[in-house]
């Protein structure tokens, strides 16, 4: 009997193990969109003030392309 409890201990552990790497890489994915996103709205924020600096005569010179 000891020998069924131990292999579905093991059983259990590498399903809680696969659980959590799953739980992990969703939180992974979460982050990396939202980092995406802040990327994205830090380039329109460069972009806007370039066209506002270039709308008041200024900011000819300013080059926000990566």
């Amino acid at each position: 009997m000891s020998s069924i409890n131990n292999a579905i201990n093991a059983v259990l552990a590498a399903k809680s193990s696969a659980t959590q790497q799953q739980i992990g890489i969703a939180m992974l994915a979460k982050s990396q969109a939202a980092v995406k996103q802040q990327g994205q709205a830090t380039v329109q924020l460069l972009e806007a003030t370039a066209q506002l600096g270039k709308a008041l005569g200024k900011g000819e010179r300013l080059d926000v392309t990566a």
